[in-house]
């Protein structure tokens, strides 16, 4: 059993003064963790987002395949540095016997660059990503909800418009996404955003890829946010590893919170921390 890190919190560039030198920094941590014992790094989203307002911490994706090398959305790095930081603290992290987590917004995309009326309801949204300077996964209104493809749509993400993965186009781009930052940029694993909001099928099916690193099959690590109870944690976790040969895990928010009311309550018991059975 590994422990992984979370290379991050929020607004952490700017509290601790590394804006745009996040990935150094956490470089100059690397041979440290892992003589603690820790055994992976989650980092935040790597790709370049909307700025809309100032940098953000990456939870709102513009062009999934810059990460920080394209002149664009006010910059060129991300908030956390250039793409050859990244991939040097990939590297580095490696030499340490420490996997690298990518965390994958993929339920809503921000910062398009231009609106476009969708005919299935006649209403205008910000769905066209057009202009991408990486030229990979263009989009445009038939790639989000409402979608002539689906009915359904899980829960929204503020008023990001929110991807259409039953769209053919939209779902081999995700899918060539992970192979993209497993194969080629170097991570081991994908930490999944906001799950409540798309399929399990989704999850499943990266998880399930068959990739290679070092002409090895390779199978990622997975671990997901489901912000639920730990009745609807059971049950996501149940739906997407059924018949799914590289399992996916879940973080356990209902133990976070008893974690939380131990920190702050006064008086708090031990014994509440086994109070409720049903703890992931």
């Amino acid at each position: 059993m590994g422990v992984m890190m979370q290379a991050f919190y929020w607004d952490c560039p700017k509290v601790d003064n590394k804006e745009f030198a996040w990935w150094n920094y956490i470089q100059e941590k690397i041979p440290s963790l892992a003589e603690a014992g820790f055994s992976s790094l989650w980092l935040p989203p790597v790709h370049k987002v909307a700025n809309i307002g100032g940098p953000s911490m990456g939870y709102d994706p513009y062009d999934y395949y810059d990460l920080g090398e394209y002149d664009q959305k006010d910059q060129v790095e991300t908030w956390f540095g250039s793409k050859q930081a990244l991939l040097d603290l990939i590297d580095l992290a490696h030499s340490h016997n420490l996997t690298v987590i990518a965390d994958m917004v993929i339920n809503h995309n921000n910062g398009a660059d231009e609106a476009k009326v969708n005919p299935i309801d006649g209403k205008s949204r910000w769905t066209e990503f057009n202009k991408v300077k990486s030229g990979k996964f263009l989009r445009d209104w038939k790639c989000f909800h409402p979608s002539s493809y689906e009915t359904w749509d899980g829960a929204t993400f503020g008023d990001m418009p929110d991807l259409c993965h039953r769209n053919p186009y939209v779902y081999i781009e995700l899918f060539n996404l992970a192979q993209w930052l497993l194969e080629e940029i170097g991570f081991d694993g994908f930490r999944y955003d906001f799950v409540k909001g798309y399929g399990t099928w989704v999850t499943k099916a990266i998880q399930e890829g068959r990739y290679t690193k070092n002409d090895q099959l390779f199978k990622p690590y997975g671990v997901a946010e489901n912000w639920s109870s730990d009745r609807e944690i059971e049950d996501w976790l149940k739906e997407v590893n059924e018949w799914n040969d590289n399992p996916v895990d879940a973080f356990d928010f209902p133990l976070r919170y008893k974690l939380k009311d131990l920190c702050d309550k006064f008086g708090f018991s031990l014994r509440e921390l086994l109070s409720d059975q049903n703890c992931i």
